[in-house]
């Protein structure tokens, strides 16, 4: 299956597991914001089917000009998860960033041969700052990190951010998208709400 197929399949499967919530009251967010609107890998990638295509998707997103590489995980909820299901289906190895230095064990901030190229692997973002500090923190071992793989982006914004820093961004869609995508399926509610949302933060989306 093309990829603008897995897609379409991706975002409907996203809004019948009710993975791509849509609240009247503020969700919060990781780096301190809030919306109306959240994508919840946690809820969708329980089911093996939703994995499985999830992976397919990242499987075709993966820069063809790369042969040697590594996984990078990255301190997020599901970057660890998805990086372990793509790592058994590519036999790739795995690096594995953590934001601070965890206070048990050997207490180290990163797990793995930072060796060689690493793809920074997560599944969404909105500012782009923990892909950002993982970078800088794999570049200060001496790691070439120069592409992310990412499942959706709240917008362009996290984007831009990390092609400023030297990473091309791979991802499988935008809220935007998702929602024109699901536009005809939505609720008159789910769309007055979102409707709220693009004018709260000034969105420049197009609806129609």
């Amino acid at each position: 299956m093309n990829l603008s197929k897995l897609k379409k399949k991706y975002i409907e499967a996203l809004y019948r597991e009710k993975a791509f919530i849509i609240k009247k009251d503020y969700i919060k967010l990781h780096h301190g914001g809030e919306s109306h609107l959240y994508l919840n890998h946690s809820i969708f990638l329980s089911s093996y089917d939703n994995f499985d295509l999830l992976s397919q998707i990242y499987m075709q997103l993966l820069p063809k000009s790369l042969t040697y590489y590594k996984l990078g995980s990255v301190d997020s909820i599901m970057s660890p998860v998805i990086c372990g299901f793509l790592a058994a289906k590519l036999k790739k190895d795995i690096v594995i960033t953590k934001e601070k230095k965890v206070e048990h064990g050997i207490e180290n901030k990163i797990y793995g041969d930072t060796k060689d190229e690493i793809i920074l692997i997560d599944d969404v973002t909105t500012t782009g700052t923990i892909l950002v500090n993982a970078t800088k923190a794999l570049r200060d071992k001496g790691s070439s990190v120069r592409f992310a793989i990412l499942s959706a982006c709240r917008d362009q914004t996290a984007i831009e951010r990390l092609k400023s820093i030297g990473i091309t961004t791979n991802f499988v869609t935008t809220y935007e998208e998702v929602t024109k995508i699901l536009w005809n399926t939505l609720t008159r509610e789910e769309k007055d709400i979102i409707i709220q949302e693009v004018r709260e933060k000034n969105y420049n989306w197009n609806l129609n």
